[in-house]
C-alpha cells in the first residue's frame, strides 16, 4: 500500500525528542507498506521550521524525501485539486477558506493519482475525497 504522509505525521517524524512511537511505527510501515513524502507536505512542514530555525528537524525532513520517496506535484495534480476543490465547495464542504490555497486538495490530488491512502492526524479531511487514516489505523501487515 502506498502511503502519502501528511505535514502532521511528517512534522512527527522529524520532531528530534517527542513521538519516539510514530518513527517506530514508520520502521514497520516501510518493511510492508510505500511511505512517500508528498511535496506539497514538505512545504508546508519546512517553511514551518525554517521559520523557527530548527535546523535538525529540516536536515530529517530532507532525509525521510530521500530514503522514503518524494512526490513531487505535478500540472495534473494542480488540475485535479482545483476540481476537487471546486467540488467540495459545490457541496458546501470546503476544507479551508476561498483564498487559501488549500494543501489538503494538493495533498488528495496526489493520492489518488498514485493510488495512495493519506496517513493524517484528522481523516475527516479527506473522508470524502480519498481513503485516509491516522498512522495507528494502518495495517501492520
Amino acid at each position: 500500500m502506498k502511503l502519502l504522509l501528511d505535514t502532521a505525521v511528517l512534522g512527527q517524524l522529524c520532531h528530534p525528542r517527542k513521538h519516539a512511537e510514530v518513527r517506530e511505527w514508520l520502521w514497520d510501515a516501510i518493511a510492508v507498506h510505500e511511505p512517500l513524502v508528498p511535496e506539497v507536505a514538505d512545504y508546508e512542514l519546512r517553511r514551518e521550521l525554517l521559520r523557527i530555525r530548527a535546523g535538525w528537524s529540516i536536515r530529517r525532513l530532507d532525509e525521510l524525501g530521500r530514503m522514503l520517496g518524494y512526490v513531487p506535484v505535478s500540472t495534473p495534480h494542480w488540475r485535479l485539486a482545483a476540481e476537487l476543490w471546486a467540488r467540495q465547495r459545490a457541496r458546501g464542504r470546503p476544507a479551508a477558506s476561498t483564498a487559501a490555497l488549500d494543501a489538503d486538495m494538493l495533498l488528495a490530488a496526489q493520492a489518488l493519482s498514485h493510488d495512495a491512502t493519506v496517513v493524517t492526524a484528522n481523516p475527516r479531511h479527506f473522508a470524502e475525497l480519498v481513503e485516509a487514516m491516522t498512522w495507528r489505523e494502518v495495517p501492520s501487515r
